[in-house]
């Protein structure tokens, strides 16, 4: 479970929440940030302390829904958003100690899980090892992208395999004799964009709607964004 004690010091003298990666320069902003946090792991008084049976429950149909969205054709991968009724207790059951965020005025609930121990936490949080993974035949997997290594941006796309019967163009060389163009240089420093960190965000919210008397009927939804990906298993 994660605890304020997740906020530590970073190379650069600087504090850094593990949760969410947010970077702080001042200690008072720390404070001011870890006691949301501890707030938004607070129970209130609109959640009842559900058995652990019932909460064993709702982390099957968590698991059950998110598994539902790994299907084995490529059109199926990228981002994905689920959204399942879900009461806030049973909300609150399973991720309490993982809430990065609660909106008082919405009553909403945010999670935040990124880094290399992502699918971890989330395997401990729903006590399933394989909550994010599906396998198909011709050893093939489709997988939930919990974390990915800072990419060079020279790199090659490792998703795309070389075309071994490609061959070699002299031509596509640049040419070590002809000076850059300023101009080039410019516009490629203006398309080159920060990549968007890999993350599952894991929510609640409720939502209320009327008809024309103004009679209102609401429920509870929990909501979770995440990227499918997709992977041959080589034995």
């Amino acid at each position: 479970m994660l605890t304020m004690s997740t906020l530590n010091n970073t190379p650069c003298n600087t504090l850094e929440c593990k949760m969410c990666g947010q970077i702080y320069k001042r200690h008072s902003s720390l404070a001011k940030h870890e006691k949301s946090i501890k707030d938004a792991n607070t129970i209130k008084p609109t959640i009842y302390d559900l058995p652990e049976g019932a909460i064993e429950e709702t982390r099957k149909m968590i698991v059950y829904h998110i598994k539902e969205r790994l299907k084995q054709h490529s059109r199926h991968a990228g981002n994905v958003h689920i959204m399942v009724n879900c009461t806030e207790s049973q909300f609150f059951g399973v991720f309490k100690g993982y809430i990065h965020n609660y909106y008082p005025r919405t009553g909403n609930y945010k999670c935040i899980f990124k880094g290399v121990d992502t699918y971890s936490t989330l395997s401990l949080i729903l006590r399933d090892d394989n909550w994010g993974a599906k396998y198909f035949s011709q050893h093939q997997k489709t997988f939930v992208l919990s974390y990915q290594l800072p990419s060079n941006p020279n790199d090659p796309d490792p998703l795309r395999e070389p075309d071994p019967l490609q061959e070699f163009d002299p031509l596509q060389e640049p040419d070590p004799l002809q000076e850059p163009d300023p101009l080039q240089d410019q516009t490629k420093k203006r398309r080159i964009h920060k990549p968007k960190p890999v993350q599952i965000i894991i929510g609640w919210r409720k939502k209320i709607k009327s008809d024309v008397h103004n009679i209102n009927y609401s429920s509870g939804f929990i909501f979770i964004n995440f990227t499918v990906s997709r992977m041959r298993i080589v034995r």
